[in-house]
């Protein structure tokens, strides 16, 4: 089964185009790494996924459906934006953020009931953090924030989990410990997709699959096919627009 499926996908604004002629089979079970340089799309790549991005041209599915507003509500889809410091006086412990993955099924005016709880606790139990639970958030180191935004992504019961730039900002063994944490993840059978500009983050995580992106899909395949120096080269020096190198789409 597809997780996430892009067909001639270009995304544009006003005098500019961000995306242009995404073809894309990514099947479940993926752990897939997201590379390119700053600006080349690849934040606008994991919104389109979420659905937060509507299609100039083309379309996207996710798990054979559109992700649309209704979708996203009933989907188990995870989505862990860029990490932004949090005010250490921002009064919300790490518990009640994670019990905010919970809105999307419970909606805003129902009571959470204790299977929601359960679900809460299993997943900050699963990114090491459930000792912490009652600790407010700014508080909290970069690497620690990132733990508990990733749970409560976990809380909605994600089948796909989407991580734009996990590591960006935080020193090495903060970055070695997130990228271990979506290894543990990824073996529990969730396909993730994670985005990074920086090449040396694959040192830290193996992927099974890496596409390349500048605007456009420059590669797609396995490491040992698209890591290769004139994909890198055309990926992070290259033309933008400038067309694909031919590639696997059907892993």
């Amino acid at each position: 089964m597809l997780a996430v499926e892009f067909d001639s996908f270009s995304y544009s604004l006003p005098q500019r185009d961000i995306l242009w002629d995404i073809n894309l089979r990514i099947a479940s079970g993926s752990c897939v790494g997201i590379i390119g340089p700053n600006g080349s799309g690849k934040s606008t790549l994991i919104k389109s996924i979420v659905g937060l991005n509507q299609a100039t041209k083309g379309s996207v599915k996710v798990f054979g459906q559109p992700p649309t507003r209704e979708w996203r509500r009933k989907m188990q889809l995870g989505y862990v934006p860029q990490l932004k410091t949090m005010d250490k006086d921002f009064p919300i412990s790490v518990y009640e953020v994670v019990l905010l993955g919970r809105t999307g099924r419970l909606g805003w005016f129902n009571r959470p009931r204790a299977e929601d709880h359960h679900l809460v606790e299993q997943a900050l139990s699963k990114v090491n953090m459930l000792n912490l639970k009652d600790r407010p958030i700014g508080q909290l180191s970069g690497g620690q924030q990132q733990r508990v935004l990733i749970a409560r992504a976990l809380a909605t019961e994600s089948r796909l989990l989407l991580l734009d730039e996990p590591a960006t900002g935080l020193d090495i063994p903060s970055q070695q410990s997130i990228f271990r944490l979506i290894e543990d993840l990824h073996g529990d059978g969730i396909t993730i997709l994670t985005t990074t500009h920086d090449l040396a983050a694959l040192e830290y995580h193996h992927f099974d699959l890496i596409i390349c992106l500048n605007q456009t899909v420059i590669a797609f395949g396995p490491p040992q096919e698209v890591l290769v120096p004139h994909i890198l080269e055309r990926t992070f020096m290259g033309n933008q627009l400038g067309g694909n190198i031919p590639y696997a789409s059907t892993y």
